[in-house]
């Protein structure tokens, strides 16, 4: 495996490095800005076909309000009111998204400067979250290995922090995989090891209600098109502008989604240690952004699968001092 410097840029005094893992099956890159992703392309496509989206330029990363490709955390998805009870005590963070903190907050691992190493088969990311970021006790030491084997990416998450407080990190890319963004991801099957969605009010909070996906919109435990065009109509989907749901992954199962693109035989199959996943669509993608290749942004260009914790379900998020918090996904990508 090749692993090396493909550029550093400095943009407002802030340095930008982008790096490259490239072995016989897969080239990955990415930045040390949020480590975010910039590039994951298959050999049989001779590494020119790029599946994730990527801005046209990488300063765009330091402003990045869609969380483009990026780690998230400290806790991914949304905090209703941004209240929470740890210990005992009901904690306050900073609201960021109408009545919800979210992905936690501004200062996050999407807009933190990483310390970059080589490592074992990838990169070793390193950051520290200082305490009352955003509201969240604990400075937390957050580590993030990425690694490439044979056809698959490996994401491991590891932090430790010096306050009981709660971590529930993710990753945000936005996977299309017709290449170099040549169409949207309206036109790709999915399916979802998922029987339930998380209900969701006007304001996309968590209602903590789980509601069945059989014969909804919702319902990807068969492959099928995303598109929903002739499903029934549902008042859960126009809530949030089409597909940015929270799916309850079958209990023991590993294995959370499969996407694939049926015109380019390209499959990404997602694996994840978590119980939970965001499926989001792309929904706000818009034509003031301005992609790799000078694409000129609209909905659906991307789909995300942001496995992590309950967001809702806070007990099972905190991270007391001294215990070393891990999780892992698995990125296995193909082409038929």
């Amino acid at each position: 495996m090749e692993n090396k410097i493909i550029r550093t840029v400095t943009h407002n005094e802030v340095e930008i490095i982008e790096y490259s893992m490239k072995n016989e099956h897969l080239e990955v890159c990415f930045l040390n800005v949020g480590g975010a992703i910039t590039k994951i392309a298959l050999a049989e496509d001779n590494y020119e076909k790029n599946l994730v989206v990527n801005y046209q330029n990488v300063e765009d990363y330091l402003n990045n309000s869609c969380y483009l490709n990026a780690l998230v955390g400290r806790t991914a998805n949304r905090i209703t009111d941004g209240k929470f009870m740890l210990n005992g005590e009901l904690i306050q963070v900073d609201l960021n998204d109408g009545p919800n903190n979210l992905h936690g907050g501004v200062e996050n691992l999407t807009h933190t400067i990483f310390d970059v190493t080589a490592s074992d088969n990838g990169y070793h990311l390193q950051a520290v979250l200082p305490e009352q970021a955003d509201g969240f006790p604990g400075n937390i030491s957050v580590s993030v290995y990425y690694k490439l084997e044979a056809n698959q990416v490996e994401i491991l998450y590891k932090a430790l922090t010096d306050k009981d407080t709660i971590f529930n990190p993710t990753h945000h890319a936005y996977f299309n995989l017709s290449g170099n963004l040549e169409r949207t991801i309206y036109d790709h099957v999915l399916q979802i090891n998922a029987d339930e969605v998380a209900d969701i009010n006007d304001a996309s909070s968590f209602t903590k209600e789980l509601v069945s996906v059989e014969g909804t919109r919702f319902d990807f435990t068969t492959p099928i098109l995303i598109d929903p065009t002739g499903r029934p109509v549902s008042a859960l989907f126009d809530r949030a502008t089409g597909y940015d749901h929270l799916f309850i992954l079958k209990e023991g199962e590993n294995h959370a989604a499969t996407f694939f693109d049926p015109k380019s035989g390209r499959k990404l199959e997602v694996f994840t240690t978590e119980p939970t996943m965001q499926f989001y669509a792309g929904n706000y993608i818009n034509d003031e952004m301005l992609f790799e290749g000078n694409r000129v942004g609209e909905m659906h260009l991307g789909a995300c699968f942001e496995t992590h914790k309950n967001p809702f379900d806070f007990e099972s998020q905190v991270l007391t001092q001294g215990e070393v918090y891990t999780q892992v996904a698995t990125w296995v990508f193909s082409k038929e």
